[in-house]
């Protein structure tokens, strides 16, 4: 039974996601955005926007692409590990492919009166999807290489905060809705996961 739950995991994740992007077509999801994006807005004079604007780099494209590039070098040249490297480069770009053919299939434009400047489409988040993808790759790697399930533990709950933090520094910012970060969440999981059992699987057939 717990063997196959991931299953259920990934099924549920991809059900959020295309029930929150029908409702995003649909225009329904509006009262619920407003109501979130109201719990999370700061002004633009407060150590609340500093400190989300700062969380909210993290997530860039430019940093996940120099952050990648780092991982990808630790794996070949030092760890000599080119299936996982190959897996982690192929995930990364991958997911944000995939990210980018959503936002240009959907056309979601983004909230108005946001507080920083960005571009393109809206939903999915990339921040949240790719972010959510390269962070839990990262965590991943660190835990492989540190003992005693305690210090596992606090590697992974610090890397789920950063994550979560990631997402509301993008409604604090206003450039995205809530139901885009939900959307990317849940389709960057069900990604994330899937692609951490063909790792496994594939792993032994591969090496």
């Amino acid at each position: 039974m717990i063997k196959y739950f991931w299953i259920a995991l990934v099924l549920l994740c991809m059900l959020l996601f295309f029930f929150l992007m029908h409702e995003v077509q649909s225009e329904e999801a509006l009262a619920f955005d407003t109501y979130i994006t109201e719990l999370f807005s700061v002004s633009d004079d407060t150590f609340s926007f500093t400190f989300f604007k700062s969380i909210t780099y993290l997530g860039k494209s430019k940093s996940i692409g120099f952050g990648s590039l780092l991982c990808v070098l630790y794996l070949w040249l030092i760890k000599k590990d080119y299936w996982t490297m190959a897996v982690f480069s192929i995930g990364i770009a991958g997911g944000d492919v995939l990210n980018g053919w959503i936002k240009n299939h959907v056309k979601r434009v983004r909230p108005e009166n946001h507080l920083m400047e960005t571009a393109g489409f809206s939903f999915p988040s990339g921040h949240a999807m790719v972010g959510l993808i390269f962070f839990s790759m990262v965590a991943y790697l660190i835990m492989k290489e540190i003992k005693g399930s305690s210090s596992k533990w606090a590697v992974g709950i610090g890397f789920v905060c950063l994550i979560l933090l990631i997402g509301v520094s993008r409604i604090a910012m206003k450039v995205h809705f809530p139901t885009d970060i939900f959307a990317g969440f849940a389709l960057g999981a069900a990604y994330s996961l899937t692609l951490f059992k063909l790792y496994k699987f594939l792993g032994p057939r591969v090496l």
